[in-house]
């Protein structure tokens, strides 16, 4: 049996320090949550322009910190991309080291739209998404206060796996108990995937939510365009580390 890997990249630009308190509450909820799932390792890490920070790395889920007001401050730009990408390669990196191919399910959290990465653009991140889907791995976005589905699509993850939550304490508990049961339920085989329940995305306020989108992926809208190389070739100096998990 081997062990399941579980990582939440978790904003913490300046702009969270509006929902500050609902997200600690909500990310401990979440972390309960996790601790059904057995033989998990869990990672977070957080992000904004100052770095990437890890507030644990594969640690047993039964292990893992509570989010508090001394490990979780906002600050900061929004290098969504940047953050998503190099989080994305840590955990790939970090298979290596494992006996038997586990599973992986990885979270996604921010309040805003890509404002401030440098090293990487949005085709880069819409490629790396579908090829670790295409790999077996399950990827969560949840948008807080936005319409995270029209970003999702260009990050290239399903609106079945896309949840828009209202930044309030009720919602944000409400979307993020919901990652978690998803994620359990996926991980210990009782359901195929870790998508969202309509009853879920109107237990977190989600006024995003349109079934008539269901599944779709906005087809390489985000693949390389004159603009991304135009982008790219003004980007300035990497603003966040790499990171290692």
């Amino acid at each position: 049996m081997t062990d399941n890997l579980v990582t939440l990249l978790l904003d913490k630009s300046g702009s969270m320090a509006a929902c500050h308190e609902a997200t600690i509450e909500a990310v401990n909820t979440y972390l309960d949550g996790l601790k059904k799932a057995t033989r998990t390792l869990f990672s977070l890490v957080q992000f904004d322009t100052v770095g990437l920070e890890r507030t644990c790395v594969r640690t047993p889920i039964a292990k893992a910190p509570r989010l508090n007001h001394f490990n979780y401050m906002p600050r900061g730009g929004t290098p969504l991309v940047d953050a998503a990408v190099k989080t994305i390669h840590a955990v790939e990196a970090s298979l290596s080291e494992f006996a038997f191919k586990p599973k992986v399910v990885v979270a996604i959290q921010t309040d805003g739209h890509e404002n401030s990465s440098t090293e990487y653009v949005m085709g880069d991140l819409h490629q790396l998404i579908k090829e670790k889907m295409a790999e077996g791995w399950q990827f969560l976005f949840m948008g807080c206060g936005i319409d995270a589905y029209d970003q999702a699509r260009y990050m290239g993850i399903s609106t079945c796996d896309t949840m828009a939550y209202n930044p309030t304490a009720e919602s944000s508990n409400a979307a993020f108990a919901a990652s978690a049961s998803n994620t359990v339920a996926y991980l210990s085989g009782v359901q195929g995937n870790v998508s969202y329940t309509t009853a879920q995305r109107q237990a977190a306020g989600d006024k995003h939510w349109d079934t008539a989108s269901v599944g779709k992926v906005q087809p390489d809208a985000a693949g390389p365009t004159k603009a991304h190389v135009q982008y790219r070739s003004k980007q300035k100096k990497s603003l966040i580390d790499d990171v290692t998990l």
